[in-house]
């Protein structure tokens, strides 16, 4: 009994010495010292940006525009529409209107220069207060290419008119305009350059003569003569004007005589176009204001004259 105890009592001793070598216990590897250790540990948060404005994209797709405020005529202005010309008239002035489509006049052995005219419209005044030995108070429009086509000469005049308006000058020797007349023109007063809805153009007062006659209330006028932005139509207005400078009528005979005013003639209307110049727009009947808001407020359509 006892020699079979000491014998398991050896096989234990020698079990427990052998134990550190079995080739299946576990050995834990220390890591080399270059390795990098990567730990998960927990990260702040990440800081969300604030919202930037959203960047304007630029296409070449049309964008749509702001609606044109419709035109509406000033205090004691009347709409008017002449064919499809638009207007407005000063209801002090002329109580209506008379349009008219006045027929082509190609030139001929019977008709002279002056005498030449395009298909054209005609808006004449009814009702005017100031009566004129010459002229009536007559807005026309004409088509540029027909009436250069008609008249060749028409196209110098155009260009010395497009020269005036691009200068802006208010001191010319003349004024180009239309209807021609078989007189010369003889003063440019209170030149200005005035633009209307699709054009721009310039007003002067100004008399036409072939002698030596004072200005005269039967005979100056108001006179307006522009250009579509397009240059298809052009536009000119002769509104019989009076003034307490004008003599009564042309007959009236200066003081100084007729031989004297006739020798004096380029000193006299020097003299009134400076004197005419100071004058204020209400000091002309009818008043220079309402025939110019007349004239700004014209709208002539490229159909205007089919």
């Amino acid at each position: 009994m006892k020699h079979r105890l000491y014998l398991l009592a050896l096989i234990a001793l020698l079990l427990a010495t052998q134990a550190c070598t079995l080739p299946w216990s576990p050995e834990v590897e220390e890591p080399p010292a270059s390795a990098e250790i990567i730990v998960n540990e927990p990260q702040p948060p990440t800081e969300i940006p604030e919202p930037t404005e959203p960047t304007e994209i630029f296409t070449d797709e049309p964008t749509e525009e702001l609606a044109e405020e419709p035109f509406a005529c000033g205090p004691g202005m009347a709409p008017a529409s002449a064919f499809t010309v638009e207007f407005c008239y000063p209801e002090a002035y002329t109580n209506g209107f008379m349009q008219v489509r006045v027929p082509e006049n190609p030139p001929s052995a019977d008709v002279p220069p002056w005498g030449v005219n395009p298909d054209m419209i005609e808006i004449t005044l009814t009702g005017y207060p100031v009566l004129n030995e010459y002229h009536d108070p007559i807005v026309r429009i004409y088509p540029v290419a027909d009436f250069v086509a008609l008249e060749p000469r028409i196209q110098t005049l155009l260009d010395e008119l497009g020269a005036l308006l691009a200068s802006g000058a208010t001191d010319p020797a003349s004024i180009p305009f239309v209807p021609i007349f078989n007189a010369a023109q003889m003063m440019q007063a209170q030149v200005t350059h005035l633009d209307f809805r699709n054009g721009q153009g310039v007003r002067f007062i100004t008399q036409y003569s072939q002698g030596a006659i004072p200005v005269s209330d039967d005979s100056a006028f108001y006179a307006f003569i522009g250009l579509t932005d397009d240059g298809a139509y052009l536009i000119s207005a002769t509104m019989p004007i009076t003034h307490p400078l004008f003599y009564p009528d042309m007959l009236t005979e200066p003081p100084e005589g007729w031989q004297a005013f006739a020798e004096n003639l380029e000193t006299y209307f020097s003299n009134m176009e400076t004197d005419l110049s100071t004058q204020p727009a209400d000091s002309f009947f009818p008043h220079l204001t309402p025939l110019d808001e007349m004239m700004a407020s014209f709208l002539i359509p490229p159909d205007a004259i089919p």
